[in-house]
């Protein structure tokens, strides 16, 4: 019974000795804010610096707005090259925000500058081009850090200014914490909201100083959405504009970027120094009736990608383009010709440049060809809408073959009124009758030439050897040499021994590459003395659907290691649908 009771009373000790040390420390914690003693009484006890933190929180804190989400997303094998990425800061569209972060974590980051335009006019002192917080962020996922040495930096030059109590008011730094801290879970953060009335070069300036700052393993986000309160089509054409911009970034044209905060972009071209050194990388383009369902009339839409070091060069290379009789009624049914393109445009946005065969002229004439019957004469005259050469930029095809054998169907005239749209477009060509068989581009310090050969114009024989002349002087000019033939039976599905010839005296005489067109079916490639001859890649955009080896095409991506010159290939099935557009398969 004593040996019980005493032990009863070690336990009751043991209690209150805990409770009285719980006590100390409650105490102590009550008062952190009040006493400098009880931080020092603290520190001795837990042998940390603890310390006074205030914290912001995002409205969207609780775990469960995530897990839906976070879900879905696959695994991603981490890019060291990224080194800025754009991100909508509508919650909205949170699965399209998941999938940028997730495309782009790295625990390897350690600072993370996230910018964004003021969304409620905030006052700017005179010669402020921002504001930011050297206060921690709670999360759903843990504790955001702010980089407090680079925060401190920027407020001692006289630029920035810290503003702790804006910073939590504004969505477009709020929106984005959590996923950062989800994704970058070792990273620190320098959040700055821009007085978007201060001049457009200072932000450049600022870019530049935060580059300065940065250690390597830094990476910058601008938090911005696009176009606002205007019909869907409209939004979707002017944010692909705003991405050719984004892929050919400079100071000027940042300017005509159609966002909240153009002036974020000149923040970000200041910080890559050299947008030229960049591949800019579409994820995806949205808008929030894809989300919401409410109404196409009036939406916002939103624009996720990134920027990585350029290490290659990429060309996509697709078949025969066609733009009338079908093709014509689907576009105007559907109120724009990038309908046609719309399954498929962030395939051909994410390379350097598409290269396509255009089947014909641009020009303002009438259709002749369009609801005629198969077979009749006029059912192959072609001419596409005036409208035709704008397209083809915005989706990417900047140079096409004018080597073939409709480009003069609405005869010289017809010609030249492709050129000039093209010229008005800023859409390169190459393989116009009588003119100038070549184009030389260069990217990323690396020049190629493009050679047109047209089986189906003039002296065959004749055109055979100035082709083979063109490639030994572009040879001398260029890192490599591509030959795109307009060739070969229509609809055969292997290759003559007379193109074959052809093609292996080709690249005996210099060429790197051949790509063909014209027979409207997929020719298997060829290789010959370690270089690759594509017969035909078959249709990209026509109306033949009457069987499946005319309704299936091929693109060919082609790699330029920009050391080594070296070229990698990755083929592409491409399906013609019914309705005009054009898929992936």
């Amino acid at each position: 019974m004593q040996i019980r009771l005493a032990s009863k009373i070690m336990q009751i000790k043991k209690f209150l000795i805990i409770g009285s040390i719980a006590a100390v420390i409650t105490a102590a914690i009550c008062f952190l804010y009040f006493s400098n003693p009880v931080e020092i009484f603290l520190q001795q006890i837990a042998g940390e610096n603890l310390r006074q933190k205030t914290f912001l929180a995002s409205p969207y804190n609780n775990i469960e707005n995530y897990q839906d989400v976070f879900l879905k997303l696959p695994k991603i094998i981490e890019n060291p090259n990224i080194k800025a990425g754009v991100i909508s800061h509508h919650f909205l569209a949170k699965e399209l925000i998941a999938n940028f972060y997730n495309k782009i974590s790295n625990k390897n980051i350690d600072t993370i500058f996230l910018i964004s335009p003021d969304h409620y006019n905030n006052f700017f002192a005179s010669g402020v081009t921002a504001y930011t917080s050297d206060l921690y962020w709670d999360t759903p996922f843990g504790v955001l850090e702010s980089d407090e040495k680079i925060v401190n930096s920027l407020a001692g030059q006289g630029t920035v200014e810290k503003n702790n109590s804006l910073m939590g008011l504004e969505h477009g730094i709020y929106v984005e914490v959590p996923f950062i801290k989800k994704f970058f879970p070792n990273a620190k953060i320098v959040p700055l909201v821009l007085n978007t009335s201060a001049n457009f070069n200072n932000f450049s300036d600022l870019g530049a100083k935060l580059k300065n700052l940065a250690g390597k393993k830094s990476i910058l986000i601008v938090s911005s959405d696009f176009s606002h309160d205007i019909p869907a089509k409209e939004a979707g054409i002017k944010d692909k504009d705003s991405i050719q911009i984004l892929k050919n970034l400079t100071l000027d044209n940042a300017k005509n970027i159609n966002s909240d905060c153009p002036k974020c972009f000149a923040v970000l071209y200041g910080f890559l120094q050299n947008a030229n050194n960049y591949n800019f990388n579409l994820i995806n383009n949205k808008n929030s009736f894809d989300y919401e369902g409410d109404s196409e009339d009036s939406v916002t839409s939103y624009v996720s990608g990134f920027f990585e070091e350029r290490k290659y060069v990429q060309i996509l290379f697709t078949g025969d383009l066609m733009f009338d009789r079908g093709i014509r009624y689907y576009a105007q049914k559907n109120e724009s010709n990038e309908f046609i393109f719309e399954k498929i445009y962030p395939l051909l946005i994410n390379n350097d440049l598409v290269v396509s065969n255009l089947e014909g002229p641009i020009t303002n004439e009438k259709s002749i060809s369009s609801g005629t019957a198969p077979g009749s004469a006029n059912n192959y005259f072609f001419t596409f809408d005036s409208s035709l050469a704008k397209t083809l930029y915005r989706e990417n095809i900047k140079i096409v073959s004018l080597g073939n054998n409709h480009i003069l169907n609405f005869a010289w005239q017809g010609l030249e009124s492709t050129k000039e749209y093209l010229d008005g477009a800023g859409v390169g060509y190459f393989g116009a009758p009588e003119e100038q068989r070549n184009v030389i581009k260069e990217m990323g310090g690396v020049r190629i030439g493009f050679i047109s050969y047209n089986e189906f114009y003039g002296d065959n024989e004749e055109e055979q050897n100035a082709v083979l002349e063109e490639i030994k002087d572009i040879k001398q000019k260029s890192d490599l040499v591509i030959v795109f033939s307009h060739w070969g039976p229509e609809y055969r599905l292997t290759s003559t021994d007379t193109i074959k010839d052809l093609a292996h005296k080709f690249i005996d005489g210099g060429a790197d590459l051949i790509i063909g067109s014209h027979p409207h079916v997929i020719v298997p490639m060829e290789e010959y003395k370690g270089k690759r001859i594509y017969y035909s890649l078959g249709n990209f955009v026509f109306d033949q659907y009457f069987d499946e080896n005319v309704r299936n095409g091929m693109g060919i991506v082609v790699k330029v290691n920009l050391e080594t010159k070296q070229l990698n290939f990755e083929e592409i099935k491409f399906y013609l649908q019914s309705g005009g557009q054009t898929i992936e398969k």
